[in-house]
């Protein structure tokens, strides 16, 4: 089998790099498709981010000829991280419904829980939409019921879907704990407290306003110009994004811990972030990707409602999630909904599930990090099963070759 990989951004490797080597370690030929367009900051595609993959052929992506270029290239199968959202974005409904036509078979890898969202139409051009568990599907059938009851009944939306797990998590079999320690610089003998950024980029005037850069009276200033006066007791009175940080910095120094803060170059990460940290790490490497090596040595890992969650529990790591708002999500999800059912902090949700991931609000955030025992900080084995068995499909790290199994079959 030729296999066709499309990588569209940098961050799409961690998704499909364990597929990559998994279908080059089986005999297969693979291509992968690469694209250096205009995308988000950090996430624009090098020829050199491709090394980890010697065994495969590199070829620039041509959208506005991609029929001809996959037929020129012998592909039977392609396979891409939320491959139909591009597809509809870009325009290409025909030129890919050609290459299926051509026998092109085309599949469909979740990154993280983003398949929730997308058209149900895509499954009338995908051959395979995989979901990373069950819970996942169901809950995409639910947000768009009635899209999906036009395509069909239940045995025709599964015969077009899979289940396989999150392919990114795979790395975390390469994963050697002490090696990733001598990779950063990080001493055997000290605990680790990773703590993931927070997007502050983003359209959300919470984040901008109360935790934003400036004096406290600036920001009364721009949020009672916003017409946001609501927002000014929580400016006012409330810790701000410094003052949560330093609460975790003072955890580590009572524990002997070293602060890793991971960062992201879209994420507008303010200075003190770094100041406060021992380590502070940028998405470096892509095999194995950073985020899962720091959890890897992690004693606990601090975000803000960050898909970080899924890697420490999966790693075995408690985790905090901070619930800073979610505004910008909901505005742009208002049509379909189904955010809350990630971000709605009951408990048994993502965000806040107990004896695997503890949520507080900002408010509450630095007493609880002045309080806290990183010595009692521990994920319960029985919680952790049925967390992954929910939220992540399988215990184990083949999601990429149950993916591979499926375009063997076909």
């Amino acid at each position: 089998m030729t296999l066709a990989v499309l990588v569209l951004r940098r961050s799409y490797l961690k998704v499909l790099g364990s597929l990559i080597r998994t279908g080059l370690d089986r005999g297969h030929r693979v291509v992968i498709l690469w694209h250096d367009g205009p995308t988000k900051p950090g996430e624009r595609v090098a020829e050199t981010d491709l090394a980890h993959w010697p065994g495969a052929e590199r070829v620039r992506y041509e959208p506005g000829d991609v029929a001809a270029q996959l037929a020129r290239l012998g592909i039977d199968a392609l396979v891409s991280t939320e491959l139909y959202p591009h597809i509809a974005g870009a325009g290409l409904r025909e030129a890919f419904a050609a290459a299926r036509r051509a026998g092109v078979r085309l599949y469909s890898v979740s990154y993280i829980f983003d398949s929730a969202w997308t058209d149900p139409d895509g499954y009338a051009l995908i051959d395979r939409t995989c979901y990373v568990s069950e819970y996942q599907r169901e809950l995409h059938w639910k947000l768009h019921a009635a899209g999906f009851t036009r395509i069909g009944d239940r045995a025709t939306l599964e015969a077009a879907s899979a289940v396989t797990g999150l392919t990114m998590l795979d790395q975390l079999a390469v994963v050697d704990p002490g090696e990733a320690r001598r990779r950063y610089g990080l001493p055997a003998d000290r605990p680790i407290v990773v703590l993931m950024s927070l997007k502050m980029n983003v359209p959300d005037p919470w984040r901008r306003l109360v935790w934003g850069a400036g004096p406290k009276a600036w920001r009364v200033a721009r949020a009672v110009a916003a017409g946001r006066r609501n927002l000014v007791p929580d400016i006012l009175h409330r810790p701000h994004y410094r003052d949560v940080v330093a609460a975790v910095r003072r955890l580590c120094d009572r524990h002997g811990a070293l602060l890793v803060v991971k960062c992201k170059q879209k994420n507008d990460d303010p200075a003190f972030l770094q100041r406060a940290a021992d380590l502070f790490v940028d998405d470096r490497y892509l095999w194995p990707y950073t985020s899962l090596e720091l959890m890897a040595v992690a004693s606990l890992c601090v975000h803000f409602e960050s898909g970080a969650v899924i890697e420490a529990a999966f790693a075995g790591v408690p985790s905090i999630s901070i619930a800073v708002p979610q505004g910008h999500l909901l505005d742009m999800y208002a049509d379909i909904g189904g955010i809350d059912e990630l971000y709605g902090g009951r408990p048994g949700s993502l965000q806040n599930y107990p004896g695997v991931v503890r949520r507080v609000t900002p408010a509450d955030a630095v007493g609880v990090f002045d309080a806290l025992d990183l010595r009692q900080a521990r994920v319960e084995p029985a919680a952790r099963a049925s967390f992954i068995q929910k939220f992540l499909g399988f215990d184990d790290t083949k999601g990429s070759q149950r993916i591979l199994d499926l375009m063997e079959r076909q």
